[in-house]
């Protein structure tokens, strides 16, 4: 498991050169935020995908206990909690703290 979780935060963190090209291509804020809020939300999903159980369900218990949803803060829920674009760019391409479960 340390293996995967190793590859999850590396591509999440690769979200971050990502941003610096599309904002070097031009896009607006929004855009990116949006873009690299979708790619964070599809590499989660894959990751939990190879997550064996039982920790796969103890993370999505935990995810929904946090976000209300198992697969993370939706993008209305960090603008609604006053997130600017940049700041939810910045927080895709940041791994979450990974706690231990128990």
């Amino acid at each position: 498991m340390p293996g995967l979780r190793a590859r999850y935060e590396q591509q999440v963190r690769a979200l971050a050169r990502r941003a610096d090209d599309l904002r070097a291509a031009g896009l607006a804020a929004g855009e990116i935020a949006r873009g690299l809020h979708a790619e964070r939300r599809d590499l989660s999903a894959r990751y939990k995908a190879l997550t064996p159980e039982p920790l796969r369900s103890r993370i999505a218990a935990r995810s929904i206990a946090i976000h209300g949803d198992p697969d993370g803060p939706s993008i209305d829920s960090l603008r609604a909690a006053g997130k600017s674009w940049d700041q939810i760019a910045e927080a895709a391409a940041c791994p979450g703290r990974f706690p231990p479960l128990g």
